[in-house]
C-alpha cells in the first residue's frame, strides 16, 4: 500500500469503529504517513502495548475495511500486525513526544519520535531500514547521541541484544558517511 490507500483504509477503520482508538505505529507504516517517497509496504505494525484501542473492536472494524490484522504469516495481502510486547523492539513512547501522524473521528495514529523509530530499524538493519533511516535523518537530523538514547530505552532483550548494538556502531559510522555526500 502507499500513502492514498493506507489513509483510505484509516478512513474505512475509523467509519467501523464503535470506541475511540489510538493506534501507536512504527515501521514502514509512519514512513508512508511520514511522506517518505516511494515508500509501500504491505503491514501496518502497531505497537500493542503502547496502543490504546479495543483489539475486538479494532478488529472488526479492519475486517470491514478488508484489512486483516494478523492473517498467516505468508500472506501477500495488505494487513496490520499488532506486534505484542516479546516481538517489540521499540522504546516505551514518552506521551508529550508521540507525534501524531492521522486523525479521524474516533481513530488517532501516532508514533515515537524520530530517534527512536531509528533505534527500531537497528535490529534488522537492511537495506528497506537504511533507507528509511536516510530518510529520517535527512528531514529531522536526530542526534546521535538521542539514537543512543533510544537504544538504552529499548525493552529487554533488545537493549542489550549485539545485533541491535553493533548496529548502533554501523550507523554512526554510516552518519559520518552520509554527512560527506552531497544532497
Amino acid at each position: 500500500m502507499d500513502k492514498k490507500q493506507l489513509i483510505a483504509y484509516l478512513e474505512q477503520i475509523d467509519l467501523n469503529l464503535e470506541q475511540p482508538a489510538i493506534l501507536y505505529i512504527y515501521g514502514s507504516a509512519a514512513c508512508i504517513l511520514m511522506d517518505e517517497p516511494g515508500r509501500t509496504s504491505l503491514d501496518i505494525d502497531v505497537a500493542a502495548p503502547y496502543s490504546d484501542a479495543d483489539f475486538s473492536d479494532l478488529a472488526k472494524a479492519a475486517k470491514a475495511a478488508h484489512l486483516p490484522v494478523n492473517p498467516e504469516e505468508d500472506t501477500d495481502g495488505n494487513h496490520i500486525e499488532w506486534i505484542q510486547s516479546l516481538r517489540l523492539c521499540l522504546p516505551k513512547p514518552l506521551p508529550e513526544q508521540s507525534l501524531t501522524l492521522w486523525q479521524g473521528s474516533k481513530l488517532i495514529i501516532q508514533c515515537a519520535p524520530v530517534a527512536e523509530l531509528i533505534a527500531s530499524k537497528l535490529i534488522r538493519y537492511d537495506e528497506i531500514d537504511l533507507a528509511d533511516i536516510q530518510y529520517h535523518v535527512s528531514q529531522n537530523a536526530p542526534l546521535f547521541s538521542e539514537i543512543e538514547d533510544a537504544v538504552r530505552r529499548l525493552p529487554p532483550p533488545f537493549n542489550r541484544d549485539m545485533l541491535v548494538t553493533d548496529n548502533l556502531e554501523n550507523l554512526r559510522n554510516d552518519l559520518e558517511t552520509w554527512k560527506g555526500e552531497s544532497p
